[in-house]
């Protein structure tokens, strides 16, 4: 199979596991779409339009935070970055998080940005401001680690409305969610992820609805479906060498499928994403 040729820039963090920055940062070239090599929360300071995080609409507004994950697509249409209070950590960093539920805050099934309650903007600022000052001195990772990981867990509560978080702390989900992020691509039975967890797939299911209101069906097309938009967007694989790639067993039930959930055929859209 051919090397694939990105038409997307990739932000790649530097050889170090943390940052936080109150400055306008990049990690790559500024155009109006990038994927990232990291994982990266974004508090804004200021109301500037909008934002796309894999192809769908976001607002960018003061004390509206993003979490977002390594190899996602980011894009802010403007010629100047709005100000925002910036996170960035590698994969190993993010892997140290010990709360399996608050790296769930992290999967691509819901990008909603969570609000910060009037009340707690300043606690977390000056939490935030302990992490400026640790990146600006030590580094010490053990200690950003701790800073992180109260960040996330104020931002667990605030988040009602995500879907990750509608689950809860029950371990069945959050394993759940996992193993459909890791073989989606590959296995698409809910019998497989039920027997994982060590349920049947009905139980699996009826618990899945009750926490989340989604089937395991639903979750791996949801995927399917993200995973295909960067494909068609990122570079020059044939919408054959998508569609095998991503478990299809031929290019006519990839186009179904996708047309299915978007409406338009795979090659539309990509002609679409590249005007």
């Amino acid at each position: 199979m051919k090397e694939k040729s990105d038409n997307i820039p990739l932000h790649i963090l530097p050889d170090i596991q943390f940052l936080a920055s109150d400055q306008i940062v990049a990690f790559g070239e500024h155009r109006p779409s990038h994927r990232i090599n990291f994982f990266a929360i974004i508090w804004f300071s200021e109301d500037k339009g909008e934002q796309f995080i894999d192809f769908e609409t976001y607002p960018v507004r003061k004390n509206l935070v993003y979490l977002i994950s390594k190899n996602q697509i980011h894009s802010i249409p403007a010629s100047q970055l709005p100000k925002a209070r910036v996170i960035v950590f590698s994969t190993d960093f993010f892997h140290r998080i010990d709360e399996m539920y608050l790296r769930q805050l992290f999967l691509p099934f819901e990008n909603n940005g969570i609000e910060i309650p009037e009340d707690m903007v300043q606690p977390l600022q000056n939490l935030f401001s302990l992490m400026l000052l640790e990146c600006a001195g030590q580094s010490d990772t053990s200690l950003l680690l701790k800073y992180t990981t109260a960040f996330l867990q104020h931002l667990y509560r605030f988040a009602a409305h995500r879907l990750p978080v509608a689950s809860g702390e029950d371990t069945r989900i959050v394993k759940l969610l996992q193993l459909v992020e890791q073989h989606f691509k590959e296995n698409r039975s809910a019998s497989f992820y039920a027997g994982q967890i060590g349920l049947t797939p009905k139980r699996m299911n009826e618990i899945l609805r009750k926490k989340a209101g989604i089937t395991i069906n639903q979750l791996v097309s949801q995927l399917l479906l993200i995973e295909s938009k960067r494909e068609l967007f990122h570079g020059d694989f044939s919408i054959k060498e998508i569609a095998y790639s991503l478990g299809f067993t031929d290019q006519s039930y990839f186009a179904r499928f996708f047309r299915k959930h978007t409406g338009i055929t795979p090659e539309l859209f990509r002609r679409q994403a590249h005007l």
